[in-house]
């Protein structure tokens, strides 16, 4: 095995709860040269509270609530707000009740904001930052900071639109 097969990639997601953010959670949590340092959540398909819950329900499944699950942007920047219970249901993963569900005390009391920031000093150059959500904690950070981007080894985005092309 080469050393480039040993090395983990670090990852962080920022996800907003659906079903398409838990599939990229279970990859992530599974591939054997990923370690996931955290998963932001912003507001999305649903509210940011409800995307939490969805992201700790995925790490329960996989017995990995030690990943620190990280709240952020509540709001979209640019005001507007789809509602999109009507394609994946009000919690966002097709209303399948949690008997068991775990405790939202484990959402870090840190910023999503905040940690991406914290984490891209903390590993300069090392992150792999996937985002299947809305970007808003990512014009946050680089807000902030404008820096940031330089600090990620890189960048993948899920991006697409509801009407398609119309011009």
């Amino acid at each position: 095995m080469s050393s480039r097969e040993n090395t983990r990639q670090l990852v962080v997601l920022d996800v907003d709860g659906g079903v398409d953010d838990a599939q990229a959670i279970m990859l992530a949590l599974t591939h054997p040269h990923v370690q996931v340092l955290g998963i932001t959540c912003v507001a999305g398909n649903v509210n940011v509270d409800q995307v939490c819950r969805n992201v700790l329900r995925v790490l329960k499944v996989f017995d990995r609530l030690e990943v620190p699950v990280f709240a952020g942007a509540s709001l979209s920047l640019l005001g507007t707000h789809v509602d999109a219970c009507h394609y994946l249901g009000q919690d966002g993963m097709g209303d399948v009740p949690d008997p068991d569900p775990p405790s939202a005390d484990l959402v870090q009391s840190e910023h999503a904001v905040s940690a991406l920031l914290r984490l891209s000093r903390e590993y300069p150059g090392e992150i792999n930052l996937v985002a299947t959500g809305p970007l808003t904690n990512l014009a946050l950070a680089l807000r902030m900071d404008p820096d940031f981007p330089a600090r990620l080894r890189k960048l993948t985005l899920m991006g697409g639109n509801i009407h398609g092309h119309l011009g």
